[in-house]
This record gives structure tokens, sequence and C-alpha cells, in this order.
């Protein structure tokens, strides 16, 4: 039988029969016969997965033989034609209709070809068939080749404003990633791509891996000058409820003297209440009489901030059992309004 019409029989049968799964494997089988051994008659091929796509099927079943499909196509690329609509195709009939957060439950199995799967499916500028990429990537955590995502995604600025399917599948991508892989891509690019994004509580970002990514971004020169100030409040957050692992991380006073450098008195606030949550001064590389300094020309410039330093620490103590606030803390809060009066004095003699 002709292999056209063999598979359009096939793909007919498909979607009136009662037996999904056996049919859908001899399509299957028939799909990657063509891919392999007779490129000429895969002519057909776009029209019938297109029908595959809109008859808007899922299963598990399907998920992991249009994967499968995907590696068979980046193999024979160079000498398939139409391999990128082959392939965006056999992604949308595996992976459209898994909605972020959502277990794929497939096994799916990765081969060499990785790279230039990435490849193709960023270059067609499809924001859909990227998140189905990034959905299929994502589903399985330990995937060593997610890395490879990095220098595509802080690319993805030209799609801006971003679908909600491509936002999600993005942020969940991110945060398995890390932030490292970002860093030797450049973190400016990243900054601006966590800019676009406009990441909130309410989104997927209560793993530790995000609370480090946050982190390690508002530490960075890049995040400090151009990081949205919504990320910093975000942070604060994450960082209590981590503050025991993020503890182990470096802390630098290069953000702090940075913050007071550019005058960026709410980021300092945010930034001042991340210190006392996860390095408190005691023994850390920065002296209490540092962060004193420091919070008092805060305190100067924004008089109410005091206060709100003190609620937000103590809140964030009673809804985290483990968060302490610390003595020294204390003791900076109360000395504060004596220096106020201290510096006013010295006003007026002036």
């Amino acid at each position: 039988m002709p292999f056209p019409f063999s598979v359009l029989l096939l793909l007919t049968l498909l979607f009136v029969s009662n037996h999904f799964d056996q049919i859908l494997s001899q399509f299957s089988q028939a799909m990657a016969q063509a891919i392999n051994t007779s490129h000429s008659l895969c002519n057909p091929l776009p029209e019938l997965l297109e029908r595959l796509c809109n008859s808007k099927s899922q299963s598990k079943q399907l998920t992991e033989m249009a994967y499968g499909w995907c590696s068979l196509i980046c193999e024979n690329c160079s000498t398939l034609q139409g391999a990128g609509d082959l392939l965006l195709l056999s992604l949308e009939a595996g992976f459209r209709l898994i909605g972020p957060g959502k277990s794929v439950g497939a096994a799916l199995i990765h081969t060499e070809h990785h790279q230039e799967l990435a490849n193709i499916v960023f270059n067609s500028w499809d924001g859909e068939a990227i998140a189905d990429l990034l959905c299929a990537w994502t589903s399985e955590s330990h995937y060593p080749q997610l890395k490879i995502l990095a220098e595509h995604l802080v690319g993805l600025h030209h799609l801006y404003p971003f679908s909600p399917r491509l936002r999600s599948h993005t942020i969940d991508a991110i945060g398995l990633i890390g932030y490292q892989q970002f860093e030797q891509v450049g973190v400016e690019g990243f900054v601006g791509l966590l800019n676009d994004l406009q990441v909130c509580a309410e989104d997927n970002v209560r793993g530790f891996g995000w609370a480090g990514i946050l982190l390690d971004t508002i530490k960075s020169p890049e995040g400090i000058q151009y990081l949205s100030h919504s990320y910093w409040k975000l942070v604060v957050g994450r960082a209590a409820y981590w503050s025991d692992e993020l503890g182990t991380s470096t802390y630098s006073p290069y953000t702090m003297v940075s913050l007071v450098d550019a005058k960026e008195w709410d980021k300092l606030k945010c930034w001042i209440t991340i210190v006392w949550l996860v390095w408190p001064p005691e023994g850390g590389e920065t002296t209490e009489k540092d962060l004193e300094n420091v919070m008092f020309s805060l305190f100067h410039q924004q008089p109410g901030t005091l206060q709100e330093l003190e609620e937000e620490i103590e809140q964030w103590s009673k809804e985290w059992s483990w968060v302490q606030i610390p003595e020294s803390f204390e003791r900076i809060c109360k000395k504060a309004p004596l220096w106020e009066l201290a510096s006013l004095v010295t006003s007026v003699c002036h």
C-alpha cells in the first residue's frame, strides 16, 4: 500500500476508532519509516500532523511518540524537506494541550540532537512552539541539557509581551536552570528578561532555586542598576522563607555601598531587610557599625522607614518560626531616634 494513503487511512481510523493507542502506534511507525528512509514520501505529513493537532487529542502515549518524532526529524533535518515545520507540528501534537505546572507523566527519550532541536524551535520565533519545548524539557528537572536554553531565553525580548503560556513555562525553566548559566551568557540580558516577565508572588517561584536566583541577581552590578524594584520586594519574602539555606551564600557589602551611592533608598530598605534575615552581622564580613551607619542614613532620608523595618522583621519572625530577630538589629533600631535627635541638634547649632 503506498505510504501516503496508508498513513491517511490510519489517521482517519484514529479519530473514529476505540483503539486509539494501537492505531497511534502504527501511525508513529509509518512516520518514522518515512522520515528515516523515504524523504520524498513525507509531503503529506504536515497536513496529517495538523489534523492530529486540530483533533485536540492528548495522551501520555502521544506525548512520548511526538517527542520521538522530534528526535528523528532533527537527526534527518539536513536532508528532510520542511523539517522545521514538521518539528514544530510534532511538538504541538505532543505538548500544546499540557498547561503550565501540569505533569507530563510521560517518559521522554532524549538524544544527542537536543542542541539542534533548541536551535530550530527558538529560531522560528514562534512563542507557542517555544512554550512546547520548554514544557517538554521542564517536565524532568534532572534533564542535563536544560542549561543550553539560557542563551536562547535571554533573547526572548523580541517576543514581548509574552503569551501567558510562554511566560509560565519560561518562569519554570529559569527556576531549573539557575543563576550561574545566565551569568555566563550575560546578566544584563537576564535582568532584561526578568523585567519583561514581571514575576510576582502569585507565580510559581516558591522553590529554593528561585530564591537563590533572585538573591544572586540583585547582588550583581546589573541587578542593582536595572532590576525592577518589584523584584527587591519579592526577594525579601523568599529570603525570609529560605533564610537558613540562603545563609550559606556569600555576603558582599558591595550591594549596600552601591545602593547608598546611587541613592536608591527603596531598594536599600529591601536589601537591609534581606541582610538581617539572611546574614545577621555578628561574625559576618560587615560589622554592626557599618550597617548601623547605612541604616541611619536611610532613616534620615526616609523617616518612616524605621517603623516599617521593625514591623516587617517582626512579621517575618512570627510567620516563620525559624526567623529570629537579632539582638544587634534591636540595638540599632533603639539608637536610631537618639541619632536623629543628635543630627537635629547639630544642624540647629550650625
